[in-house]
């Protein structure tokens, strides 16, 4: 059976390269390289509005660095291996360990925003409410960069778990097994709870 978007596309393609051998002034040379590639980009998956967090261009400029508490020590038997908390903005945090514990971590949980429009996810200093038209898209924004961290984080027989409800968990199931490969999603937990109005939440692990 024939891919008719493949066909179509490689149609287009062919034009462009036409252009582009009558045309080789900047500007359009620019611009043919700019549609070629939205052509070529990714065709199956998901795939979202990116936005820019501010915590990206503080990155940029200033360069997280662990410092250490002392009044906050954590006391454990010095011949052990010690255990430490890190405190602060979780993409700064990211960013350092993975300096520090690139493939070395075994298991990671998180507990995102579950971006139900009811001021539980802060973007750029901002709550992002249901009226949103781009809830989504910030809030696969916001979860791709983490994810693509934690993924570098773990060691090949690492686990992540990740807690999320029905808002978001067709876009989290597509969005992780676009980082760690749908093979290795191993299930998915679900968890049903009464809320004193007597409605049941789903809170889902999924297991990666």
């Amino acid at each position: 059976m024939e891919n008719l978007s493949k066909i179509k596309r490689e149609h287009m393609l062919e034009f462009l390269n036409k252009l582009r051998d009558e045309h080789g002034d900047d500007d359009t040379i620019i611009a043919i390289n700019e549609i070629e590639s939205a052509l070529t980009s990714k065709k199956y998956g998901l795939v979202w509005e990116e936005h820019i967090e501010r915590v990206d261009e503080k990155i940029k400029t200033n360069v997280p660095v662990f410092t250490e508490v002392e009044e906050k020590e954590i006391l454990a038997d010095p011949s052990l291996s010690y255990n430490f908390l890190l405190e602060g903005d979780n993409l700064h945090s990211l960013y350092l360990l993975e300096k520090t514990h690139k493939g070395k971590v075994d298991v990671i949980y998180i507990d995102p925003p579950y971006n139900r429009g009811k001021d539980d996810f802060i973007y750029n200093d901002n709550y992002v409410d249901e009226e949103d038209n781009f809830k989504h898209s910030k809030w696969l924004s916001f979860m791709s960069k983490r994810l693509g961290i934690a993924y570098k984080l773990l060691n090949s027989d690492g686990v992540i778990f990740i807690s999320i409800d029905d808002n978001e968990m067709s876009q989290l199931k597509m969005l992780c097994d676009s980082i760690f490969g749908d093979a290795n999603c191993i299930g998915v937990i679900i968890q049903n709870k009464l809320n004193s109005k007597n409605e049941a939440n789903c809170t889902i692990k999924l297991a990666t």
